[in-house]
Parts: structure tokens; C-alpha cells; sequence
């Protein structure tokens, strides 16, 4: 098996995620065009860290299953679990940090008490895939 899900994106965060950007955008294009100093100095931090990591995220949250491993790409972040080492696998609304751009979201208990949260667009399909390939609590 190796199947690819995409993150389900909540409209409120594709808002931030992609509103972000546009409005870094104008202030670069403004940066640029003011008598500033250095202000190149300003411009590419605000553009790499402003405007690509945010949409590198909207973009690129993946959730790959493959016979091994799930691998989980979120921007510039990747896990690599093996599917041996999952535990446990329940739907959470647990607001925390992870690479779940929904809150409508699936706690993957892994290792030595490891957890991360994710959110693909087709949660059943997602689970159905895990326990055919042996996940318990799947």
C-alpha cells in the first residue's frame, strides 16, 4: 500500500494560512519601495518565514500509509512512524499543536508515550487503512 491523504484545512485556518501571505506581500512590496536602508535585510526573512512557511503548510500537510510506516509531512517538518510502534489510534477535537489543519482530528499514540494529531480529509478511509494493515484500536 502506499496512499497519500490530504489534511482536511478548517476554513477559519486556510484564512490565517492564506491570508497570512497576502497581507506579508504588500508589506514586502512596500519594504521595497521605502527609503530604507537595508531593507533587503528586511524582505527576504519577511518573505521566507511570512509568506512560504505558511503556505508550505496549506500546501504540503500529507498523511502517507504505506505497507511500513505512516509518514506524516507538515511545511518543513516530517514524522516517519513505523506501524508497528502505533499504539492506539482515536478521533479527538483536542485543540493542541500538530500536523492537523482541522480540528476534526485522529490521536495517533505511538512509542514510548508519543502522540501527534492529524486530520485527513477522509477520516473513515484513513482508519479503515490502518486496521487493514494491522493498527490496533484503529
Amino acid at each position: 500500500m502506499n496512499k497519500v491523504y490530504r489534511s482536511k484545512v478548517d476554513t477559519w485556518l486556510g484564512l490565517i494560512l492564506g491570508g497570512t501571505p497576502v497581507a506579508l506581500v504588500f508589506v514586502a512590496w512596500k519594504l521595497v519601495h521605502a527609503p530604507v536602508p537595508g531593507r533587503w535585510l528586511l524582505v527576504i526573512p519577511v518573505v521566507l518565514l511570512g509568506v512560504c512557511l505558511p503556505l508550505s503548510i496549506l500546501i504540503a500537510t500529507t498523511y502517507r500509509i504505506t505497507d511500513e510506516f505512516l509518514v506524516i509531512r507538515s511545511g518543513l517538518l516530517k514524522w516517519e512512524i513505523s506501524l508497528h510502534e502505533i499504539s492506539h489510534v482515536a478521533p479527538t477535537n483536542e485543540p493542541t499543536s500538530g500536523p492537523a489543519l482541522s480540528t476534526d482530528r485522529i490521536r495517533i499514540e505511538y512509542g514510548p508515550r508519543k502522540s501527534v494529531l492529524v486530520s485527513p480529509v477522509n477520516k473513515e478511509e484513513f482508519l479503515h487503512d490502518l486496521r487493514t494493515l494491522g493498527v490496533p484500536r484503529a
